[in-house]
Formats: structure tokens, sequence, C-alpha cells
């Protein structure tokens, strides 16, 4: 065979549907280079097809009478492809090759930057051939032409991350495979009649972010307030909607935020009905940090209140990918949750690791940040992080831009709390496991939920009130 297809990412035979006569033949396959080439048989020096993999989606219930089958659909040919394996295993083995190669390019790269890259001290950023983007990029990143030098590895990562979130990847380059017997649903299959509109009045807007407006409204049928978040529906965003309904509609544990009812509003907007958290976000307590502090048994509330809903989430296989203050809800009486599941995503058995950039970049765990498959641990890093703003009022690197803090974060970890003497051991030791940059090392909520430091947490009663401090402080506030 042509050495060109070697080495290659994985080979193998496997038995494929024609597409004109519907009989079934054993071809040989490889993975190169983010294609995937078909054979007649073993050895042959040219391939009879070729499958472009970036942007495919890959099915493995097919509506064939076979076992062990999967469909491959290649938008950038427009074709699908139903392939049998000799076994489960073999099936699971090829599904996580090919959604490699499929992620691979969606980041939009304009062509295999470690192999056209080098380095080059006399160049002006340290790099010679970058893509012309990428160097403005660079250079005013507040990275110096020295650390490119030294970790040019891991400063082409976080480049690369920047480019997948200016293109818009980290939103819509893969959508979360919900198990099996749910993948078909629509966003029309999951929320209500669109008259369900007509049960909330008197709405008051009290938000709005990147995502949508929030709103307070009467549901007067139940006679209470709920809070109603409003979302634009586009043909980008319907995946990752449908991946938030379906798993806030199934999410049922105490520290999560309760979904009451979704609707499509006018065609193109998604209401979602949820109950109202009427102490804002953990983000409005923090603003006020100058002011009112957190004492470390109500940081340690909000740790376990978040680590239990995290468990809950983790256990169902899922990941959130999100956590951060902004995503925390209080209520008066104290109580803590999640809420925004918009980066959610279901694991399934046969994809049990991610490798979509999401989230928010001073919250990510570094394996994430460099493109590594990753599980639920990022949501305890993210944990880690949030504990910081806790204790210093914002996440680490928050005064550089952006891409230096990615690098700084995959590069050097995170910096050391700036008084230790001010915090018990425990409080340390658990901030020291939430930001464990090895992942294997990293701890799993299960675990941390045993932590000393928990048992400091207090009841909900006494984080009430820093709460209503901290809403007093913002509204004495001279701007």
């Amino acid at each position: 065979m042509a050495t060109v297809f070697y080495p290659c990412e994985k080979e193998g035979e496997l038995k494929k549907q024609g597409h004109v006569v519907r009989n079934w033949k054993n071809r040989w396959f490889i993975i190169k280079d983010n294609n995937l080439y078909y054979f007649k048989k073993k050895g042959d020096s040219k391939p009879i097809g070729e499958i472009p993999l970036p942007g495919s989606t890959i099915k493995t219930d097919p509506k064939v009478k076979r076992t062990h089958t999967f469909e491959l659909y290649s938008p950038q040919i427009d074709k699908s492809f139903i392939c049998q394996a000799n076994t489960r295993e073999e099936m699971k083995s090829w599904i996580t090759a090919l959604e490699k190669g499929a992620e691979f390019c969606m980041v939009g790269s304009p062509f295999n930057v470690a192999r056209t890259v080098h380095v080059n001290f006399d160049s002006e950023t340290g790099f010679e051939g970058l893509p012309a983007d990428w160097e403005v990029t660079l250079k005013a990143s507040g990275i110096s032409k020295g650390e490119v030098v030294t970790n040019h590895e891991a400063v082409l990562d976080v480049l690369k991350f920047n480019d997948r979130i200016n293109k818009g990847a980290g939103h819509d380059e893969e959508f979360a495979p919900i198990p099996a017997r749910e993948n078909q649903l629509s966003l029309k299959d999951l929320v209500s009649p669109s008259a369900h509109k007509d049960l909330f009045s008197n709405l008051n807007k009290i938000g709005e972010g990147a995502a949508g407006e929030v709103f307070i409204a009467d549901w007067a049928e139940r006679g209470i307030e709920v809070a109603i978040k409003t979302m634009s529906i586009t043909q980008e965003n319907v995946h990752l909607l449908c991946t938030e309904i379906n798993i806030m509609k199934s999410s049922k544990q105490e520290n999560i935020v309760e979904y009451s009812d979704s609707f499509i509003v006018d065609n193109n907007k998604l209401w979602v009905v949820m109950e109202l958290m009427d102490g804002g976000c953990l983000t409005d307590v923090l603003e006020q940090f100058d002011r009112v502090k957190l004492d470390e048994s109500q940081i340690a509330h909000v740790c376990l209140m978040t680590l239990r809903a995290l468990r809950y989430i983790h256990r169902s296989h899922r990941i959130h990918r999100d956590i951060k203050s902004d995503n925390i809800l209080l209520n008066s009486k104290g109580e803590v949750k999640i809420a925004d599941f918009g980066y959610a995503a279901q694991l399934t058995e046969e994809k049990n690791k991610r490798r979509t950039v999401v989230g928010t970049p001073y919250w990510m765990a570094p394996e994430l940040i460099r493109g590594h498959d990753y599980g639920t641990k990022v949501d305890i890093w993210s944990t880690g992080i949030m504990l910081m703003e806790m204790i210093e009022g914002e996440p680490p690197y928050l005064e550089y831009p952006p891409l230096r803090a990615l690098f700084l974060i995959t590069t050097k970890g995170i910096p050391p709390i700036q008084k230790p003497d001010l915090f018990s051991n425990d409080l340390i030791d658990f901030y020291d496991k939430c930001l464990e940059k090895d992942v294997d090392k990293r701890p799993e909520a299960d675990y941390l939920l045993e932590h000393p430091f928990l048992r400091r947490a207090c009841e909900h009663s006494h984080f009430a009130p820093v709460i209503a401090e901290a809403r007093a402080a913002a509204a004495s506030a001279v701007f």
C-alpha cells in the first residue's frame, strides 16, 4: 500500500452498505488526516472512496436490521454511509476514532499549524509561519517572545483555543449526544404548546446576558412568581437548546434550579420558566467584596451545595461545563442552586469523554483548554476557581488579557492563595485538591463531599443575611 496513508489514526475491515444497490461489502477503512478512506481490500494502493470527517455526525441507531451498525454523515459531501463492525467493542472503537476526526477541524484552523509553524527567536513573536490573524492576537496577548520559545506547544494550544471561540466552534461544533432513546427529539417535541404563554402575566425584566433576557412573572394558576428566560432560536443554537431543555426537564435535585415549563413564542423565541431565586446570583454578592465578606462557614456552604448538585449531575453521566459564580443562584432563605445548562453535555457509553471547547475562559480546566479529552472533573476545577472568587473577589489572572490568562493556566496552574494565614488548613487543602492540574489526581465530587472543610458549612439561615447585606450595599452604592 502506498506510504501516503501511513502512519494512520486507525485502520481495519468493516462491512459497508452500497448507495445504489443496498448490498453489503467488506471494505478496508483507514482514518488519516481527518479523512476516512475505504479500499476494496487490504493492501490496495488506491482508495475507492474518500469521506471528509470535519463536522461529521455518527449515529449508533441507523434503521437497518443488523447488529453493531453505525451511520456516518459527512456534511462536506452531504452524504451518509452505513457500516457494520464485527463486535460491539469494535463498533465503539471506530465511533471514537471517527468522532475525534470530526471534531478536530471544527475549529476552522486554516492549516495544520503543527506542520507549518516553527519557533524562531529572531521573529517578532517567536513564531514563524503563524496565520496573520493569529500573529495579531499573539502580539496583543501579553505573552512574551521568551515564553513562546520556552513553552511553544502551550502557546499554540491557547491560540487554537482562541480561534475556536472566535469562530463560534465552542457554541455549535458539537451537539451533545442524548441517549439513544431520545436523540431524535426536536425542540418542538420537548416544549409545551405556545398557548402556555398566556398562563404568565406582569413580566418585569430583571436582567440580560449573551444568551437572552430574564423576567419575573406571575403564574396566577399556582399563585407564585417565577423566572422566565427568553432566548432567540437560530439554526446555530437549536441543538444546544434541545440539550439544555432535555437536561433541565430531567434534573430533579434540591440544589439545581427547578424547571417548570418551556414553549416557543412567535416561532423564534424560546421561553423557559423556572423557579424564582430572589437573591440573584453569587456574582452579585462578590461584586460587593470590598464591603461584604463571606466567612469560612459561608464559603463552605456554597461549595457544599454546589458539590451536591454536581454529584447528582455527574452520576447522571453529565457535565455542566460552566460552573462559575454567575451560574450559582441564591434565594432569600439562603439556598444555593446551580443554573444554566446551556453548555451541559450528556455522556454516553459510546462517548464518555469530550473534546469540545466550551465554557468561560478564566474558569476552564487545563485539559479543556489544551483540547484533550475530558470528563466530569472539569466541573471540579471550575468549582475551585469559584472558591478563589469567594476568597479573593475574582478568578485568577483576571488582570491579564484572556489569551495570556489561558497560557498561564496551562503552564503555571493556579497561583496559591494570597493570604493563606487568614484561612484554615482544611480550606487550603480543599482548594489545592480542586485545582490539581493532574486530572488523574483531581478528585471526584463524591470524594470531595467527605472533605473536612465542608463540615464547616453553615446552615441556610446563616448564609441568608450576607445575601441581604450585599443587596443593600449594591442599592446604596454611589456611581
